[in-house]
């Protein structure tokens, strides 16, 4: 099994777990009882699409079992993890 790196803040926590597979640390978290995540808050916004994307966007939402709005901002964080990828300096 893989030891888990040190963390420098939780921001960096979570992306550590976007990006990896647990089951890889699984000693690492073997003996956790309760963990608490504090995930970092959520700010609203309002945003105009057409009505078809929107449409469109709660239909696949939908067959993925969650709300349109959470994936919308999955997709959000997704491109922007592209980006950051492809462009570190951003």
């Amino acid at each position: 099994m893989k030891k888990l790196p040190a963390f420098k803040s939780d921001e960096n926590f979570f992306e550590f777990l976007e990006n990896h597979d647990t089951a890889d640390y699984w000693d690492e978290f073997e003996d956790v009882k309760n963990v608490t995540v504090k995930r970092p808050k959520k700010t609203p916004i309002t945003i105009r699409l057409y009505p078809y994307v929107i449409a469109k966007t709660k239909e696949m939402a939908s067959q993925y079992g969650m709300p349109y709005q959470s994936l919308i901002a999955q997709w959000l964080a997704e491109r922007l993890s592209f980006e950051k990828q492809k462009r570190p300096s951003v």
